[in-house]
């Protein structure tokens, strides 16, 4: 008895994997943003500084990322009083809150979470084809 892959069609399953799981990365940061935890002062933090990194998806991982300065302290410290209603500042300058807005705002999708079941569902809907 002789095996032989078919290895074009496992590069195949390789880039289709890949593939579900970057749109399943995006799907997910979708659901983050809807779930209007993330701090908000001007939209920056949940908006462009919220970034899906899936270059890495080949190897079985994505990363999510924010890019400002401020994340790291935002996150870390989940002790401040994060504004969940739309403010005003010192120099009149209205801003939107969000109603959820805690530090640790990824805790919640991570193992133990309330929605740590919600990646790996995701990714099965794509590979479904549900979505």
């Amino acid at each position: 008895m002789s095996i032989v892959w078919d290895e074009k069609g496992l590069k195949h399953i390789d880039d289709s994997l890949a593939r579900a799981l970057g749109i399943a990365g995006h799907l997910l940061q979708d659901d983050i943003r809807e779930a209007q935890v993330i701090p908000r002062m001007d939209g920056t933090l949940s908006g462009e500084a919220f970034t899906v990194d899936d270059s890495t998806a080949k190897k079985g991982y994505i990363r999510f990322t924010f890019s400002t300065p401020y994340a790291r302290r935002l996150y870390f410290h989940p002790e401040y009083h994060f504004h969940k209603e739309p403010w005003t500042d010192k120099d009149g300058k209205s801003h939107d809150g969000n109603p959820n807005a805690q530090g640790m705002w990824m805790e919640p999708w991570m193992e133990g979470g309330i929605y740590a079941k919600r990646p790996s569902q995701i990714l099965a809907n794509v590979l479904k084809g549900k979505i």
